[in-house]
């Protein structure tokens, strides 16, 4: 059972996380979140109803599952379990970066979730968050 539901639409990102996605470390750690390889790149979401955002202020609030990088130079990120469309599952992945916009919300998945679901920019997505364990 859920314990937030999130509601946004899709948006483009920077097309920066397919690489990072890519990266052996980086898949090593999403598989032990997701238990599959991420599919290259991630899925944005952009939450804008007060509602809405106060639900990620509160999924923000835990650490979550923390993944450390081995270059203690570059960024931990937080991730979430989550189901995406109540369909495709997923991990929201996090960055702790102080810049990283409060509206945006990033998910990796096994698959293109854009494809798999024929989503396109300004589709409405709702996003299941399950609670889970801090390292």
């Amino acid at each position: 059972m859920p314990t937030e539901i999130l509601k946004g639409k899709i948006a483009t990102g920077l097309g920066k996380a397919s690489g990072f996605t890519e990266v052996p470390w980086a898949k090593t750690a999403f598989r032990a979140v997701l238990g599959v390889d991420p599919y290259p790149g991630t899925v944005n979401i952009i939450v804008s109803s007060a509602d809405d955002l106060a639900v990620w202020a509160r999924v923000k609030s835990t650490k979550g599952i923390v993944i450390k990088p081995p270059d203690p130079d570059w960024c931990d990120a937080f991730c979430y379990k989550a189901v995406i469309a109540g369909d495709i599952e997923a991990a929201i992945v996090l960055p702790d970066v102080a810049e990283y916009p409060g509206d945006q919300v990033e998910l990796i998945a096994a698959v293109n979730v854009r494809e798999s679901l024929s989503l396109k920019d300004g589709d409405p997505v709702a996003i299941e968050i399950y609670e889970t364990e801090a390292d």
